[in-house]
């Protein structure tokens, strides 16, 4: 019997470590609210015709989520924008728009305007992808667009490469990612590493590379946009919920644009931040 001591502590302690890492899945209930601040500044430069162009953008929103229902199937939500304030600057002209204010004028205006304080339906799958939401003017190229655009996939508050992994420190995964919506195509793939667990929150490193194309019209001229561009991030997410709780992201980007037969070549960098808290 003596020599049965340690085989069963062994096999006790691999059952409760195997036990506590349990996939993370998504874990909310109706009538939840989260709010999203978001941050993001875009710098891009090119080279047009020996003369350099340079376009900035500074976009800081708020954005509050409630659960209205949450089973197998998915999670329905209302999406609701509340504060957004954006400065562009694009070809020597400069564009604002401030929630806060009353007196915007100008195409931001119109275009965002309609968008604040107006409740839109989200339905995101089990991993938290968005599978039908209704349309609004903050998904539109007005606000930096590959950026917008892939937003357009999925939420802040969940990140479906993490659904369904085990989140415990030193285990990392690659995941690739692909979407496509009208003229937009995207393409993520990288790697996943899990650097620490603490208190039941899991820190995630991200490398990866991101390949888009895009089709717009400026002007009344169509334009095509692809990029290849490089891609880190540093996560904190809570384990049992699978919502990310904060997140920074900077975009490195190489970027070509054929338009009228000429081909522009560009560079450029995106840095977001953001924050989800519960609303009490």
């Amino acid at each position: 019997m003596q020599r049965l001591k340690f085989p069963v502590l062994f096999l006790s302690c691999v059952l409760s470590t195997t036990a506590f890492a349990q996939p993370t899945q998504i874990s909310v209930q109706r009538g939840q609210k989260f709010q999203v601040e978001s941050s993001s500044k875009v710098t891009s430069s090119a080279e047009v015709m020996g003369q350099t162009m340079e376009n900035n953008s500074d976009t800081k929103n708020t954005i509050v989520y409630e659960v209205l229902g949450a089973g197998q199937d998915g999670i329905s939500l209302q999406s609701t924008t509340t504060k957004m304030l954006i400065n562009v600057s694009a070809m020597g002209q400069e564009m604002t728009f401030d929630s806060d204010k009353k007196d915007n004028e100008g195409p931001l205006a119109d275009a965002l305007s309609p968008s604040i304080n107006k409740s839109k339906s989200v339905i995101l799958d089990v991993k938290g992808a968005i599978v039908k939401q209704d349309e609004d003017a903050t998904s539109g190229p007005a606000l930096g667009g590959m950026g917008a655009i892939t937003a357009a996939f999925s939420t802040d508050l969940f990140l479906p490469a993490l659904i369904g992994k085990e989140l415990t420190a030193g285990v990392s995964f690659t995941d690739v990612a692909s979407q496509a919506k009208e003229k937009f195509t995207n393409r993520d793939s990288g790697t996943y590493v899990i650097t620490a667990v603490e208190n039941g929150v899991a820190s995630i490193s991200y490398k990866g590379i991101q390949i888009s194309s895009m089709v717009m019209e400026q002007m009344g001229m169509e334009m095509t946009s692809s990029s290849n561009n490089t891609v880190k991030s540093e996560l904190q997410v809570d384990v049992k919920t699978g919502l990310i709780l904060a997140r920074a992201t900077v975009i490195d980007m190489n970027i070509s644009v054929d338009a009228g037969g000429m081909t522009i070549p560009a560079t450029g960098q995106s840095i977001t931040t953001v924050k989800v808290t519960p609303v009490q």
